[in-house]
This record gives structure tokens, C-alpha cells and sequence, in this order.
């Protein structure tokens, strides 16, 4: 399964970390405060393949809100920031992957929609920066994940070829721009895509319920 792959692609919320719930409790907040009358599952469908930057450019335009796209940043950095280093965990088996994907040599990168600020508190927090020769993220790439921007340049700066990389999403949108860039897309089940699996499974090459299944394949 890894003999032809020389480099992995880690997406960070909902596959590497178990951190959805943050940000649908960011929504919920936000909604309640507002009087929106719109589901909080509506809400991420809409945002969940947009980068950070267009996220809140999205909340300021639909939302009309007076603060400033960067004030709106700043404040989702401010409370996520707390339950990232505190209240976020790794996916369950991920620290074994990363172990066992370093022992064979592999390179690793994680793309991300959120702030880099946040990716970088996030890997340093959690103790597993070290595993990581790339960071990147798509207001890096310019680009959201539907597009195959984010996941070229985490190559390009891993200096591998986009066939001999894997990538790891659990979103449809995601796994699409992956595709397009020529690589072997891994879904990886979150909860907070479960609606989707269906067609998660239409995309993606393999389909993992947990990181564990693949310990085997890279004794």
C-alpha cells in the first residue's frame, strides 16, 4: 500500500485531530448571538472547503458584520487557540502512523485550511512537530481545497513527485482537489462527515474508519 508512496499529506481538522466540534461550537455561538435562522450543519457545509481567510470573508459578507475580516480572525484564533491546546485530541492511532510513517523514511507534510498561526500551535502543542518536513495552507496556495493548489505546493516543497504522494481528508471537497493533483486520496471517517460518506467513497482511492488499519501495511 506504501511500497510506491515517498511522501504523505496530512489535512489537519477532522483527520489528523479530532476538532470539528470547535468550530461547529464557534458556529453555534455565532448564530445564537446573531438570531441567524440557519442550522449549524447548513453553516459548515457552506465554509467547510473554504480557507481561513475566505471564511471570514464569507461571515463578514453574508453576515454584514461591522468588524474588519482580520478583527473576525482574530477572534476565531482567540477561541479556538484554548481548545486546541487543551481540549483537542489526536485522532486515535495517529501518533502510530506518524511514528511508523518516519521509521520508513517517509516525508510528511500537513495542508490546511486554518490559520497558520493555529497549525503551527496546534502540531507544537500536541508534541508532533518534529514529524512534519512541510506546513502549508490554502491562503498559502491562494486556492481552496476543491482545487489541487494546496496539495502542489506541499509537494513541490517536499520535492516529490505528486504520484508518490498520499493524501489524508475526511471532506468530499478536499479529497477532490487531492485527486486533481494526481495523488492516492486516503478518506478518513470523522463524525462530522458521516452525511457524506457516500460520496467520500465515490472519490477517495481507500476508505480508513481509523488510523490503526494501515499499522500492518507498514511493518
Amino acid at each position: 500500500m506504501f511500497d510506491q508512496i515517498k511522501g504523505v499529506i496530512f489535512d489537519m481538522d477532522g483527520t489528523l485531530i479530532d476538532s470539528m466540534w470547535v468550530w461547529r461550537k464557534i458556529d453555534e455561538d455565532f448564530i445564537l448571538k446573531q438570531g441567524i435562522e440557519m442550522l449549524p450543519e447548513d453553516l459548515m457545509g457552506n465554509i467547510s472547503h473554504l480557507s481561513f481567510h475566505e471564511t471570514a470573508e464569507y461571515f463578514k459578507r453574508e453576515f454584514r458584520l461591522p468588524e474588519s475580516v482580520e478583527d473576525i480572525k482574530n477572534h476565531w484564533n482567540t477561541q479556538a487557540k484554548h481548545e486546541y491546546t487543551h481540549n483537542v485530541l489526536l485522532k486515535d492511532n495517529a501518533l502510530a502512523l506518524l511514528t511508523a510513517l518516519k521509521a520508513k523514511g517517509i516525508k510528511m507534510a500537513i495542508a490546511t485550511s486554518s490559520s497558520k498561526e493555529l497549525l503551527e500551535n496546534t502540531v507544537s502543542s500536541k508534541g508532533i512537530a518534529h514529524f512534519f518536513d512541510v506546513i502549508v495552507t490554502t491562503d498559502m496556495a491562494g486556492k481552496t481545497k476543491v482545487e489541487p493548489d494546496v496539495y502542489l505546493l506541499a509537494a513541490k516543497l517536499m520535492d516529490i513527485a505528486p504520484e508518490s504522494i498520499a493524501v489524508f481528508e475526511d471532506i468530499p471537497a478536499a479529497m477532490t482537489g487531492a485527486k486533481k493533483a494526481g495523488m492516492k486520496v486516503f478518506g478518513v471517517h470523522d463524525k462530522f462527515s458521516e452525511d457524506k460518506k457516500e460520496e467520500i467513497l465515490g472519490i477517495c482511492h481507500t476508505y480508513i474508519e481509523n488510523f490503526g488499519e494501515l499499522l500492518p501495511h507498514l511493518l
